[in-house]
C-alpha cells in the first residue's frame, strides 16, 4: 500500500496540469488516474466503492493557501 501511495504522490507532483482543476476538492487516485472527486472524503469514498475494490490514494488537493493532506 505505501509503495502505491508513493507512486501516486509522485504522479501528482509530476502532473499538476491534471490536478489543478481539483483545487479545494478531495480526490481518489489509482493507477495514475483520478477515479473520484468531491467536496468530502465520504462522497469520494462512496464513489470509489462503486468503481473498485482497490484502495486508492485519497487526498485533498490544496488551494494555493492550503497544505496537502493524505489519508
Amino acid at each position: 500500500m505505501a509503495k502505491m501511495q508513493g507512486k501516486e504522490l509522485m504522479w501528482i507532483s509530476k502532473h499538476p496540469e491534471k490536478i489543478n482543476r481539483y483545487a479545494g476538492k478531495w480526490v481518489a487516485i489509482l493507477h495514475d488516474e483520478v477515479i473520484a472527486s468531491g467536496d468530502s472524503v465520504k462522497s469520494v469514498m462512496e464513489r470509489v466503492k462503486k468503481k473498485t475494490k482497490e484502495m486508492p490514494l485519497v487526498t485533498k488537493i490544496p488551494r494555493k493557501d492550503e497544505e496537502m493532506y493524505v489519508l
